[in-house]
């Protein structure tokens, strides 16, 4: 949306966006750092938008065309949409706002199709949960039957989505955890300006380190939080 100059964010409204944007600024830095090839935050502002944002980070898109996801850019992107809610519970001692309305739509959106249409987790496998709950496909297109109910894999799907947004967030709130002073003195920078761009955005940036849950979690080798499910023989 459009920057709305006439309408600004006043007292602890400003202050919690601002270290929620700076959250995501941190984060999808760390993880940038470990994929080589990302694109990098450019910009921050805390200007409310046309759309209904109150602020907004800006990466730019990829220099290159690209059709693909891959598994390890999908984590990292699921990492940075939490960040600021992170940012939030570290600055804020749980204290969090309705601010991530949008960001926890867009993720839980990109783990539920890493799940059930993109076969990318490991205990459901490469499974499209939409043509198994459909009835399957015959050679013409057509459903056929599949002869059971598909509510217990159904259940299996949300409990797994459940699990990485978890493990996401978790990861992201290590991220925060370990670079205190550019949460906050970027936090604080943009609060007062209000923009924060250029090299004096990068200036703060240079200083992000990526902890290594978050290299743990990109890979896919983090233990998962579901207890294992006894084989079924």
């Amino acid at each position: 949306g459009i920057e709305k100059k006439t309408a600004k964010l006043k007292g602890s409204e400003k202050a919690v966006v601002a270290r929620h944007e700076a959250g995501h600024a941190v984060v999808g830095t760390a993880v940038a750092n470990l994929l080589p090839g990302q694109p990098r935050v450019e910009k921050l502002s805390i200007l409310p938008r046309s759309g209904g944002a109150l602020g907004f980070t800006y990466t730019p898109p990829t220099n290159e065309d690209r059709y693909l996801l891959f598994i390890d850019e999908l984590r990292g992107r699921l990492v940075t949409l939490l960040g600021g809610r992170a940012a939030e519970e570290v600055v804020y001692c749980g204290r969090v706002s309705t601010g991530a309305l949008d960001d926890i739509r867009r993720a839980t959106d990109m783990a539920y199709k890493a799940v059930a249409e993109y076969g990318l987790n490991q205990t459901i496998g490469p499974l499209s949960l939409a043509t198994v709950s459909g009835g399957g496909m015959d050679e013409s297109g057509g459903s056929v039957p599949w002869g059971r109910d598909q509510g217990h894999l159904v259940d299996l799907v949300q409990r797994e989505v459940k699990a990485l947004l978890q493990s996401a967030l978790e990861v992201a709130l290590s991220v925060v955890r370990a670079n205190p002073t550019v949460l906050e003195g970027l936090g604080a920078h943009l609060e007062e300006n209000e923009k924060v761009e250029g090299e004096e955005l990068q200036e703060w940036l240079k200083l992000v380190v990526a902890p290594e849950e978050l290299t743990v979690f990109i890979a896919g080798k983090q233990k998962s939080l579901l207890p294992v499910q006894a084989g079924s023989g």
